[in-house]
């Protein structure tokens, strides 16, 4: 290229540059536009704005406007939290801007579009890119399965890879009820949950997200539900909203199901060609999320069903948003955290308490364990009393508990101590045991395992995740034991009673991740 010709390029550049304006184009007809210079501006509650919301300050955002590069660099003043394509940014938070993107002056409500104009040179290119790396939308919509049939995952045509996700759950988040029930009487029973939702996921789409649904949907495993029926179902809602979606459905229970992240780590692994996801730019947005109920009469809110969504969102490292915050711009709701935090586990704590009981060289004794199923006594039995010489006594290895009693008359009478390693949850299982130590003038100490009934549940849901080899646990026989539980006493014939501390052990940093992540939906 010739020299006059580079010269003639660069003067026209910079002509455009002198010349270019940037605006915040209103969304909605009751706003103005606002006319931004370079450099600092403020945009708030004002005449100039048209807006009159008293949850905007006056000067809620400062914009700091770059013409040359075609950039806002964006700060929230006021206490109220902005959206930034769908996003929410709290105060004095930063953020940049380009040409295109979307800002909502308070969180949900005043949305205006950043315009350049001219637009930079290749604005038109980056809005309706495909992709970061430049992947290709799917051009057809396609169904694929992982994990034997765990998960079946549609792809609607034109979905595009992005390093950007906008997550949401489905019922109660995107769809609710025709019928006003709980839960749909066939797969036509739903409707789109508000009037806001269409245009949002549109234009966080045009913001070059990747619109993603993921969804718990046991009632195709337990056959309540036919999967050729729910598939249907999935092409019409994402047909009635108008843009390309990819959709999870996890089906049955495991690691795919939320709040488990085996869904978003397949998203990562297989399902975003290549593309890095970078968290710190996605969000999740369902309505499980611990609130309780609230108001009275009409305005009465039922609580959440669970917490699997808020915790989903945890596991996997993302922002969390209810459909009201997210889809009506509502303040922030009350919820209630869960009993208990799997990223606290206390590793200082000692075994027993008091951490000073003597079991070494101790004279033939009978010890009985006392924990609901999941609460680590058979792993205490193993570890700790095995190796100083005790008998372990087990009704699942001898069969039953008659046969316990049996085994534990015999060792006690050959001078070996031993250890009754049941759940013994209630004063009537106790006595049996304590009786053949009282005839046979053996002292009994009992050992009480020292954790909530939250932790218990999420060590049963690890061991079946991580494969241990224990049965699996019913509900209905876990509640039944936890309803008989009596605390242990001194009088039922003890010589002491003493609290043990779970102390977890890993075979590998996986299980320890895994451990430590929310496996328990309430």
């Amino acid at each position: 290229m010739s020299v006059a010709k580079l010269l003639n390029r660069s003067v026209g550049r910079a002509g455009k540059d002198s010349l270019r304006v940037c605006t915040l184009k209103p969304v909605e007809p009751e706003h103005q536009t606002i006319h931004l210079s370079t450099g600092e501006n403020f945009v708030g509650r004002s005449r100039e704005t048209g807006i009159r919301d008293n949850k905007c300050s006056k000067r809620q955002l400062q914009l700091q406007v770059d013409l040359k590069l075609c950039g806002v660099t964006l700060k929230v003043l006021g206490v109220n939290p902005c959206g930034v394509n769908g996003v929410m940014v709290m105060q004095h938070s930063e953020c940049e801007l380009k040409h295109g993107d979307l800002v909502e002056i308070v969180y949900g409500r005043h949305p205006f579009e950043v315009v350049f104009n001219p637009p930079p040179t290749d604005a038109k290119e980056e809005l309706h890119s495909p992709s970061p790396t430049g992947s290709s939308a799917t051009e057809t919509e396609r169904w694929d399965s992982a994990a034997n049939g765990k998960l079946v995952i549609f792809t609607s045509a034109g979905v595009t890879a992005s390093e950007k996700i906008a997550g949401y759950d489905m019922d109660g988040t995107i769809i609710k009820t025709k019928s006003g029930y709980v839960f749909p009487k066939n797969t036509e029973d739903w409707q789109i949950i508000f009037p806001e939702v269409a245009e949002k996921l549109k234009s966080l789409h045009k913001d070059g997200f990747k619109i993603c649904f993921f969804t718990n949907q046991g009632g195709i495993a337990k056959g309540k539900i036919k999967l050729d029926d729910f598939k249907i179902k999935i092409k019409q809602i994402v047909a009635k909203l108008g843009v390309p979606v990819q959709v999870f459905i996890a089906i049955g229970d495991g690691y795919y199901r939320k709040p488990l992240p085996g869904m978003w780590e397949h998203l990562k692994e297989e399902m975003n060609e290549g593309v890095e996801i970078q968290e710190d730019r996605c969000f999740f947005v369902g309505d499980a999320a611990g609130r309780p109920e609230t108001g009275k009469g009409v305005t009465k809110q039922r609580k959440d069903h669970s917490l699997a969504d808020r915790l989903f969102a945890t596991n996997i490292g993302l922002s969390f948003y209810t459909p009201e915050v997210h889809f009506l711009g509502r303040r922030v709701e009350q919820w209630n955290k869960p009993d208990f935090d799997p990223s606290c586990i206390q590793d200082q704590v000692a075994l027993l308490d008091p951490d000073d009981i003597s079991f070494e060289g101790h004279p033939c004794e009978m010890v009985i364990m006392v924990g609901l199923p999941g609460s680590g006594k058979s792993h205490i039995c193993n570890a700790f009393f095995q190796s100083r010489g005790y008998r372990i006594v087990n009704a699942d290895t001898l069969g039953s508990v008659q046969k316990c009693l049996s085994a534990c008359q015999g060792y006690l009478e050959e001078g070996n101590s031993c250890v009754v390693d049941n759940t013994n949850v209630d004063a009537a299982s106790r006595k049996k045991f304590l009786s053949i130590a009282s005839n046979l003038k053996i002292p009994c100490r009992c050992l009480v395992m020292n954790l909530s009934v939250a932790q218990v549940k999420h060590n049963i849901a690890f061991r079946e995740l991580s494969g241990a080899n224990h049965s699996k646990i019913n509900d209905m026989v876990f509640n039944m034991m936890k309803k008989k539980y009596q605390e242990p006493a001194l009088d039922e014939g003890f010589q002491s009673i003493h609290r043990v501390n779970f102390k977890p052990e890993f075979a590998s940093e996986k299980e320890e991740k895994l451990y430590k992540m929310y496996l328990v939906e309430k």
